[in-house]
């Protein structure tokens, strides 16, 4: 009924509007009695109380959630209607200016908060399309393309391993490399090494996909990056559909049979998107030892965000775990190559012309997250760049064929990636006051109590209504915090130039063979110090200016909040060691243990492409010297079809009392068949996966915030990063001044 009552209203233009002028006038009678601060305190506290009455709830009606919705809605209006017309006032050319700026960064935070609130108004949640319900003759073909730069080759064998094995006719699908690491180009470089280098990489690629069963392009030259290399193999692939894999995105067998049945439904679907899931914690997670308790930084993305886009009519290309109809993709000319996020643009396109995108959410590839905190940059510098791009030279208010609601919601997944202006300004803005007494909020204690309190708690609180199953209180606050003074300089690039971004890879697949301290801690060691500094300016203030303790106490505890997300950047940039080559995941799965003609039976605890942990189900057996004597075994365990198989090991060494044996897979690289079952075992499990993900603890706002601030004192290496920055700064002081 909800749904329908949405539909009918943002479908039925003049009911469209009679909705906006009612939801105007409420707004306008609920916000303009600013100059009675009681009733302003009723309001903003009632709504309070009634968001922590909802929160008690774990199921609400869609209309209760609507009005919740709503009185957010109201909340962030009033406080904005006040912000404009009573707490912004010119005190000063310096003090202004400083006003303004902080002025548009809230403005821009509550532009971000309302277009949540609209994109998340009600999530389409897909299922897939029975393929079975069509005659098998009519099943699209399609044709895999894994495009592929720089990676490890363990990685690419992977996932065109995964690609071949998915279950589909034989005859309807294909598997294609696309490489761009030994091109024609790369081959002949200048420099002999990278020369060689590329010539090796070629090489082998070509003889893994002859031997398996795949196909093995490259091209003559490097253009266009990611959109070149896709297009160029576009004029040698010919089926209904195309599915792109990024390197690292291991499929699931089920992933076609899950997809391609929406183009057999509606013959306008260009894109059928799924979710990007990873089998191993962020930089972000891993440095401040998050990854088995947090929620994924995706999962808002993927699990809600998406979904709402969805409902929009606007779910858009991600770049992989993609699957796209040919011949809307020939009328584009190829993939869109004009900005740096091809995907987006490619999807802006299409829904532009009509055609319809479908998001299933349920993960159905692993992929390989980066390692570093500065491969994380690179990579969010990209999307940020990109995003500025679509959202300056294909800004979707300029389409004449868009909806009004893809507008919105494309204007939400573009702007949002300006939110380091915002971010910055919100550190810079107290140390203005605390330092040099710069007027830029003018607001006093009982104001601050009655408009800045019920905001920020209800943002808080509205956040975690909206997101708490995807999304931990205060982590995009941390994120946004590292990455910010990072995507500031390249937003401020594309503004002066547009069309000057080029595509950088991500680097994946790397190794950190120490704790180390990275070289990018060097801003937030300089910021931390000058925040640290505003608590003895507050102390110097609070001794002079005796009027303003109000101001005083409110700043300080603005700037206590800075200084802890900083402690947490300082964690963050404390690079921690990782040298395990591949992934190792809990089973939980029966096994025998099969050594010369006896049999023993055991579970597998956990599993990686190297080996396995056992333990045995009766403990009575001694094991140790027996498989000390004769360590050659076969472990028989069963794929994720259930069916059986074995493959040769070797014992290793026995841990824990006796009661976990590690074995060791024998070689091999030549056994497809072993190789495919493992990889699908460890990458391809979505409802082992599924449990992981599930048994993540839901964390409330104060919970999520002290578990931070705790994980970030516990692993931030302080030290290091003031002795690594005081050495930075001293060699540029060096190598400027002589």
């Amino acid at each position: 009924m909800y749904e329908k009552a949405v539909d009918y209203v943002y479908n039925n233009y003049i009911t469209r509007m009679l909705a906006f002028a009612v939801l105007f006038f409420i707004t306008y009678l609920l916000i303009s009695s600013q100059y009675n601060l009681n009733t302003q305190f009723a309001v903003g506290y009632g709504a309070i109380i009634i968001m922590l009455i909802a929160l008690q709830f774990k199921t609400l009606p869609a209309s209760v959630i609507l009005f919740i919705k709503f009185m957010g809605f109201i909340v962030v209006m009033r406080y904005i209607y006040w912000r404009t017309f009573e707490s912004l006032t010119y005190e000063g050319f310096f003090d202004f200016t400083g006003a303004i700026l902080l002025y548009f960064a809230e403005v821009f935070a509550i532009v971000i908060y309302l277009l949540g609130i609209f994109t998340s108004l009600n999530l389409l949640k897909r299922k897939s399309i029975d393929l079975e319900n069509y005659p098998q003759e009519t099943w699209p073909s399609v044709d895999i393309l894994i495009p592929t730069y720089n990676e490890p080759q363990i990685i690419i064998e992977n996932t065109v391993l995964a690609a071949l094995a998915i279950d589909y006719p034989k005859d309807k699908f294909n598997v294609f490399l696309l490489d761009d690491g030994g091109t024609d180009q790369k081959c002949n470089d200048k420099d002999p090494e990278k020369a060689e280098e590329a010539k090796n990489r070629r090489e082998a690629l070509k003889k893994f996909c002859d031997f398996v069963g795949a196909t093995y392009l490259t091209r003559e030259k490097n253009e266009n990056a990611k959109a070149g290399n896709l297009n160029t193999a576009l004029k040698s692939v010919h089926s209904d559909l195309i599915l792109i894999l990024d390197t690292d995105h291991v499929p699931a067998k089920q992933f076609l049979k899950k997809t391609t049945g929406w183009f057999l439904k509606d013959e306008k679907i260009f894109l059928v998107q799924t979710p990007h899931a990873f089998y191993n914690p962020d930089p972000i997670e891993r440095n401040l030892r998050m990854g088995d308790t947090a929620l994924s930084e995706n999962d808002m993305f993927y699990k809600n965000i998406q979904l709402g886009h969805d409902f929009w009519e606007s779910s858009f290309f991600c770049g992989s775990a993609a699957v796209l109809k040919r011949k809307y993709i020939d009328e584009l000319g190829g993939i869109a190559g004009e900005t740096i996020t091809e995907d987006a643009e490619t999807a802006i396109k299409l829904h532009d012309r009509g055609y319809k995108s479908v998001y299933i959410s349920e993960p159905m590839v692993r992929g390989l997250q980066t390692e570093s905190f500065g491969a994380l940059v690179i990579q969010r510098v990209r999307w940020t760049q990109g995003m500025v791009q679509i959202f300056l030279l294909k800004n979707p208010f300029l389409s004449k064929n868009l909806k009004w609601h893809q507008q919105l919601s494309y204007l939400s997944a573009s702007f949002f990636w300006f939110f380091a202006y915002s971010r910055v300004i919100f550190y810079i803005a107290p140390l203005l006051y605390l330092y040099f007494g710069l007027r830029i909020y003018n607001a006093n204690g009982m104001e601050m109590l009655a408009y800045v309190v019920p905001h920020m708690s209800m943002a808080v609180m509205m956040s975690y209504f909206l997101y708490a199953k995807v999304r931990n209180p205060f982590f995009s606050e941390l994120y946004e915090t590292v990455l910010s003074f990072f995507t500031l300089p390249a937003i401020v690039s594309v503004l002066l130039n547009p069309r000057a971004p080029t595509f950088n890879v991500t680097p994946k697949g790397q190794e950190m063979m120490l704790d180390h301290i990275s070289e990018l801690a060097v801003p937030f060691v300089i910021l931390i110090t000058l925040v640290g500094l505003g608590f003895v300016a507050s102390f110097y203030r609070l001794y002079f200016y005796t009027s303003e303790v109000d101001v005083i106490l409110m700043t300080s505890a603005w700037n206590l909040l800075n200084m802890l997300l900083l402690v947490a950047a300082i964690g963050v940039t404390s690079e921690k060691k990782e040298v395990r080559r591949s992934i190792r995941v809990p089973l939980n799965s029966d096994c025998t243990i099969i050594n010369g003609d006896k049999r023993y039976l055991g579970l597998i605890s956990d599993i990686s492409e190297g080996g396995l942990n056992i333990v045995p189900k009766d403990p009575s057996i001694k094991f140790e010297e027996m498989l000390t004597q004769s360590p050659n075994v076969e472990i028989e365990l069963a794929d994720v079809d259930g069916k059986p198989f074995k493959i040769s090991s070797k014992f290793l060494k026995i841990f824990g009392w006796g009661k976990n044996l590690v074995f060791v897979f024998d070689d091999i690289s030549e056994n497809i068949i072993v190789r495919q079952k493992l990889i699908q075992i460890i990458y391809g499990n979505t409802t082992k996966w599924k449990e992981i993900e599930d048994n993540k603890p839901i964390m409330s706002p104060f919970e999520s915030f002290g578990y931070i601030v705790k994980q970030s004192f516990r692993n931030a290496m302080f030290k290091d990063a003031y002795i690594f920055t005081f050495f930075k700064i001293k060699n540029f002081l060096i190598k400027e001044h002589g």
